[in-house]
């Protein structure tokens, strides 16, 4: 193992440890949310890329449309999402987050916010200027990724 395969595995390391502390925090909306992961995938995928078809957005989670469907359908009963006529192609229906779906993926992506600003408050500002800049480097190093087409597993 080189110095540099060292280095990233106690980073990888450190990162566990630290995304279980967060985990360990029982007031995230996680503990709350009584849906699947295919449902929760599903809501991530709609904040992404917006409403969608059906047929895109089967492909897009790699199940069948029919899969889809009755996934969807499920949605649409918790009030999560809607699905409308797409007014440029009437076959099309497309699926959309409705307010309440935002509100729960907003929720799901600020989970822990306050825990993490609470630690984050315990470093000094030099030790919070580090993590700063580790940030930075982290955020133009993701940049290169995608500018590279480098395409993220979707498992």
């Amino acid at each position: 193992m080189t110095s540099k395969d060292l280095v990233i595995a106690r980073i990888m390391a450190g990162q566990r440890r630290f995304q279980a502390a967060m985990a360990r925090d029982r007031s995230s909306p996680f503990f709350s949310v009584n849906l699947t992961m295919q449902q929760l995938k599903i809501l991530f995928t709609l904040r992404l890329h917006g409403g969608t078809g059906g047929q895109e957005l089967a492909h897009l989670m790699g199940v069948s449309p029919a899969t889809m469907t009755g996934i969807v359908d499920r949605l649409v009963a918790a009030h999560y999402v809607t699905r409308r006529e797409d007014p440029q192609d009437r076959r099309v229906r497309r699926v959309q987050l409705t307010p309440a779906g935002d509100e729960l993926i907003d929720g799901l992506m600020t989970a822990g916010e306050e825990h993490q600003t609470r630690i984050l408050s315990r470093l000094s500002v030099d030790e919070l200027t580090v993590v700063a800049d580790a940030m930075e480097i982290m955020q133009r190093a993701l940049a290169e990724d995608e500018a590279a087409g480098t395409e993220p597993s979707r498992h």
